[in-house]
């Protein structure tokens, strides 16, 4: 059953990503670089990705030193076609 599922990789890019900070927790702000090295994809395209997610509220992003990106809410209130 090859390719019954087509997403872009900007798709693909954000759902792996909003997994990711499920697992990591909803206090803790994560790093694009951490989660692009986690995911082994391109920090500035992913980058791009987050910022798409943070304006649909799905992540909060911080600047500086001790910035990153979290889930803008809890996970089990997240719906996959909000991602897509």
């Amino acid at each position: 059953m090859e390719g019954v599922l087509k997403i872009s990789e900007a798709a693909n890019l954000g759902l792996h990503s909003m997994v990711y900070l499920a697992n990591v927790g909803k206090d803790r702000m994560v790093p694009v670089s951490h989660i692009a090295d986690a995911l082994g994809v391109s920090k500035d395209h992913l980058g791009k990705v987050l910022q798409r997610l943070a304006k649909l509220g799905l992540v909060t992003s911080r600047r500086g030193p001790a910035g990153g990106f979290t889930l803008g809410r809890p996970s089990n209130q997240i719906r996959l076609m909000e991602i897509l």
